[in-house]
This record gives C-alpha cells, sequence and structure tokens, in this order.
C-alpha cells in the first residue's frame, strides 16, 4: 500500500500543472479578479433580516435529494456547499467555494482541489477531503442514477492529504466535466456513517451551506433558518446573499388555491407561470396601493425547450412521420392569443432565447460537423429543414392538418369508422397526454380536437404530484409536458437528456427515450470543443437535430420574469443576467 502511494505520489510530481487558481473558466478570461469582493449584483451591505415565505405545489416525503426515491422538500439545495461556484453574470467561469484554489494538469487528466481550510460543517467539524471523497463515490453508487451520466469520465478520485483532492479523469476531452466536479456538493462522511444514505426519509441531514432546517410538517410547510456562524458569509462569492434570516415554502394542493394565498399574503412572492393570472388576476386595494408589486424583469437565460415530449419507447411514437403530423396539430397562435392574453413567444429551438439557436438555414460550419457523422443524416434533413411556420388564420390551419393527415396515410395509419388505425395490424392511434395541473387542461381541449379531426383518439389523464413524479421516473406515460433546460455552456446534461445510455436508466432525463448514433456523436463533440466559437457552432448542429426528430411537440417561452411580490421585499438595482437572483433580495422587517 505505501509503495503504491510513493509511485502515485511520483507521477503526479511528474507532471506540469497550472497554478493553483481560486478560478476555473472555459473559455477567455473570467470576469472577476482574484481580489474580488463581491458580485455586480449584490448589495453587500444588504441587512440580514426578515423572512422569505413562498409556495410549493403538492408535498414532500424526503429531506435526502440525492436519491431517485420520494419527493424532496423545497429549497434543500441551501443545506449544502459546492467545490465552487458559477456567478448569476457569467457562464462561462467558476469561483471556489469550498475549494479554495483548483489546479489542472496540462493535459486535462488530473484536477486537483486545495479545499479552504476554514471550510466547516454545520456542527463545526471541518470539511475534509475524505468528505469530498465520500460524496462523491456515494453519489455514483447509490445516488440518483444521473450521476453515473454526469461523472462518467471521471477515472479515480483520491485524498493527497486533509486539504487536498485528485480527480483523475479519463481520455475524453469533455470540457464540461471540471464544471460539473466543481458543482459537487460536500457531504459529511462522519453524519452518514451513522445514517442510511438510501433511504428517502425525514431525517434532518447535516449541510455546510447558508442555511439549516429549522422545522417541518408534511403536507404543510418547511423552515429553514440562516446559519449565524455560517463558514463563508463573508466569502466574495456569499457576500450580499442569503439575506433573510427564515426561509418557508408554504405547500397547497394546487396553483389556483396557491393565488388565492398570495392575496392575502400567506406568502411573499410569485414567480407566475399563469398568462391569464398576470394579465387579470393582480387586481385590488394592495395591487392599487402598492403592497403587492408586479414586475417584469428582463431574463437572458437559454430558456430550453417546454414541449409535449412523445415517449418513444411507445410503438406508435416509433415514426418520426407520426410525430411531426401530432406536431403540425398544435396551433399555437390561437392558444396564445386566446388563451394567454398574447404573452409568449413560439418555441423552436432547444436553445430559445439565445445565439446557441440553429438559424433558419444550415451554415457551412454545420455541414462540416455533420459530415463528420459515423450515420449520415437523410436528403430530406438538408432540403426540408424544420422552420416552425405557425398558421395565422383557421384556412392556414386547414392546410396544416391535410399536410399532417397525409403525413399519417404515408405512415400507414388509414381513417376507418372516423378513426385513425394501422393497416396492417388494426391497432387505433390513441394515446395519453399526462398533466398534473387542472389548469392545463384549457391549453390541451383545442389541440385535443385538432387532433380529433385527424382520426386521432386523445385522452386527458390528470393524476396527483406524487403520482406523476414517479409515472415519469418510470417513463410510464405516452405524452407528457416537460421543460428541457439550457444554459449557455451546454455540457453533461445533454448525456442526460438524449444519449442512448441514458434512454433506459430509471429517473434519467431522458424522458423520452431517444436513443440515435447521431445524437451520440454530436454530444460527444459538443463536449470536446475547445473555443467557445466552436462550442456555439456544435451546439446549433445538435439543436437542429433535435428538432428535426420531432422530440416535442414545442411550446412556448418567455424572455422575461413574471413576479409578484409584497412591498416588504427589497432588490438591487442591477438583476443578474441569468437567474432571478432572488438570494439578493432582503426583507424591510425583523422577524416577527
Amino acid at each position: 500500500m505505501i509503495m503504491i502511494k510513493i509511485i502515485f505520489l511520483l507521477l503526479l510530481n511528474s507532471l506540469c500543472f497550472s497554478e493553483c487558481r481560486s478560478v476555473y473558466s472555459l473559455y477567455g478570461q473570467p470576469k472577476y479578479l482574484p481580489t474580488f469582493s463581491h458580485y455586480d449584483y449584490v448589495n453587500p451591505n444588504a441587512p440580514k433580516q426578515g423572512r422569505l415565505v413562498q409556495s410549493s405545489i403538492g408535498s414532500f416525503d424526503t429531506l435526502n435529494q440525492f436519491v431517485p426515491q420520494g419527493i424532496p422538500a423545497a429549497g434543500l439545495s441551501y443545506l449544502y456547499d459546492t467545490l465552487m461556484v458559477r456567478p448569476d453574470d457569467e457562464p462561462d467561469s467558476q469561483y471556489g467555494l469550498v475549494a479554495q484554489c483548483i489546479e489542472l494538469s496540462d493535459d486535462q487528466k488530473t484536477l486537483i482541489f486545495r479545499l479552504d481550510p476554514n471550510a466547516k460543517f454545520h456542527d463545526g467539524v471541518s470539511i475534509q477531503a475524505e468528505d469530498v471523497v465520500w460524496t462523491f463515490n456515494t453519489l455514483l453508487k447509490k445516488g440518483d442514477p444521473r450521476y453515473k451520466l454526469y461523472y462518467r469520465d471521471v477515472k479515480a478520485v483520491k485524498a493527497q492529504d486533509r486539504n487536498t483532492v485528485i480527480f483523475t479523469l479519463s481520455d475524453t476531452h469533455n470540457q464540461d466535466l471540471i464544471f460539473a466536479i466543481g458543482g459537487l456538493p460536500v457531504l459529511p462522511k462522519h453524519f452518514w456513517d451513522h445514517q442510511s444514505f438510501t433511504k428517502a426519509d425525514l431525517t434532518v441531514p447535516l449541510g455546510s451551506g447558508p442555511y439549516q432546517v429549522k422545522d417541518f410538517k408534511v403536507n404543510s410547510d418547511i423552515t429553514y433558518s440562516r446559519v449565524k456562524d455560517y463558514w463563508a458569509a463573508n466569502h466574495p462569492t456569499r457576500k450580499g446573499q442569503f439575506n433573510f434570516d427564515e426561509l418557508k415554502w408554504v405547500y397547497f394542493k394546487d396553483d389556483t388555491v396557491a393565488f388565492e394565498a398570495f392575496k392575502s399574503h400567506l406568502y411573499d412572492l410569485r414567480v407566475e407561470h399563469r398568462s391569464k393570472l398576470w394579465a387579470t388576476g393582480y387586481q385590488g386595494p394592495a395591487v392599487e396601493s402598492g403592497e403587492i408589486i408586479k414586475e417584469e424583469i428582463m431574463n437572458r437565460e437559454p430558456q430550453g425547450m417546454q414541449g409535449f415530449v412523445f415517449n418513444f419507447r411507445r410503438p406508435i411514437f416509433k415514426d418520426r412521420q407520426v410525430r411531426k403530423a401530432i406536431a403540425l396539430a398544435f396551433d399555437f397562435n390561437w392558444v396564445n392569443s386566446q388563451l394567454f392574453y398574447s404573452q409568449y413567444q413560439r418555441a423552436s429551438s432547444y436553445y430559445n432565447n439565445s445565439h446557441l439557436a440553429a438559424g433558419a438555414v444550415i451554415s457551412p460550419h454545420e455541414l462540416t460537423i455533420y459530415n463528420q457523422l459515423d450515420h449520415q443524416l437523410p436528403e430530406e434533413f438538408f432540403v426540408s429543414p424544420v422552420v416552425i411556420n405557425d398558421p395565422e388564420n383557421e384556412a392556414q390551419m386547414r392546410d396544416q392538418l391535410l399536410r399532417a393527415a397525409k403525413l399519417l396515410d404515408d405512415a400507414g395509419w388509414v381513417i376507418e369508422n372516423g378513426w385513425r388505425v394501422n393497416k396492417i395490424t388494426g391497432e387505433r392511434l390513441i394515446f395519453e397526454i399526462l398533466i398534473t395541473q387542472a389548469s392545463f387542461e384549457r391549453v390541451i381541449l383545442p389541440y385535443q380536437e385538432h387532433l380529433k379531426r385527424l382520426g386521432i383518439d386523445v385522452v386527458i389523464r390528470k393524476v396527483g404530484p406524487s403520482e406523476y413524479v414517479n409515472r415519469i421516473r418510470s417513463f410510464d406515460f405516452d405524452m407528457t409536458t416537460t421543460v428541457f433546460r439550457a444554459n449557455l455552456n451546454p455540457g453533461n446534461e445533454l448525456f442526460d437528456y438524449w444519449s442512448s445510455k441514458s434512454a433506459n436508466v430509471m429517473g434519467s432525463g431522458n424522458i423520452s427515450g431517444i436513443a440515435d448514433a447521431r445524437l451520440d456523436q454530436l454530444i460527444q463533440l459538443v463536449m470536446e470543443a475547445k473555443t467557445r466559437d466552436e462550442l456555439e457552432h456544435r451546439v446549433r448542429a445538435l439543436d437542429r437535430l433535435l428538432m428535426w426528430e420531432y422530440i416535442v411537440v414545442p411550446q412556448w417561452y418567455l424572455d422575461i420574469h413574471r413576479v409578484a411580490y409584497w412591498n416588504s421585499l427589497l432588490r438591487p438595482e442591477i438583476s443578474p443576467d441569468f437567474d432571478l437572483g432572488l438570494m439578493t433580495w432582503w426583507s424591510k422587517d425583523n422577524l416577527k
């Protein structure tokens, strides 16, 4: 054992490393200098006082967010600090938190974190290298299956000494992997040595972050209290944040009840997701007097893709022509004007609201990328790229439905007694749309009617939040609405969403079940991008293929945060570009 350690240290010393830096930037120079005192978008002198109460729908049954069982309580992420953190106004850099600095070998196969000796858990025990090693290994062995996808290119992790952790990486040039490791939360080994990590129960966990669990009541609420001696309270990445003495989430059975509770000031702030309420619901004395403030705050974060997602595991959705026909039946313009007060834009990319979205025309850079693929794309992909042109009137919608009908005919789904049947098997073309919010039915009903005109029988199936989560995790659905989130540095989440390896991993983000070697290769090319320019071209190439596959029926997006809050809350003059920045806000009032 001693000899192995000596050999390891000799090999380590033979490598060339960058200096130990407090910041790691994927591309170019970081925004903040090593001597920075706080982020630009915070108020470093914000008072530490008061309580922020928010809402959540449904309930929770576990305080362990890291395992695939159970429904975690809201707010658990505030219990834990990570090795490094990304500011909300800079997409390309991470700054040290638990890790005081980071070193990277020239061949990018060895990553060293030097831990901050001041970092500690809430019980006063110092965070040590063995905690990082234990966390990493435990998440891979016992945690959510997504961790295996995210960290698949890590060959080994070792504690060199009390404050030094060494990650050995595989030969693949996964640029995002360093970010993924930097975002690793550090859990206390000494605490979990005496607890069952795999149990999704209500054991109150020990953390190291700005908040700790104060009290909770299942089906009702959970409250966190600010850690008074939080080790990183004056850290540059924490200064001016986490200003509330308490964070509380109150649970409601549905959003209609939650909205009425907000108007009665049972909670303080609401990010509004229902356009009808935003247009007509915020009225009355509290709004008129300024007690309730309505704001639209610019959001420059890529909005990803929200849509009706097909479950490719269902035989009826294997055929792209069928998926395309079903997509053509959705009349976004009617829904937007009649139900949404024309507040939304049509989703047309998996990177809406960003320059990563594929354009209408395939660029020469993209053509070069597609020519590298081992499995070539059909000619139709190049001559008929997916461009969403929504019908502007009923006549145009009729024409679009005729196109959809022709696609179904060509795919072997013919009309018999008013319904589509497979001309070979006689099977009916029927499927369920799974929802958990009753308010979403009004969106689906006109879509259901258009599909009925095509001879497709659609059933709307509403279930409770717990059943919904379990059915999505086990891929037990035909179609549902989901959001594939995006950011300006696409990386390891792509394996979770789209890779063949994740298609049959229960609980993964690949809820569509798509498994396509061309997507696998494009994802790897994105991972290996050396420059920002190279990354953007490869992401656009990926985006175009995702759209062409008709994995979802695209819905809509907003480029703003619609926020309503009671005037007991204040916020900085500057909002971060890529987040609402709620933890930079503060309260006018002390706790009552």
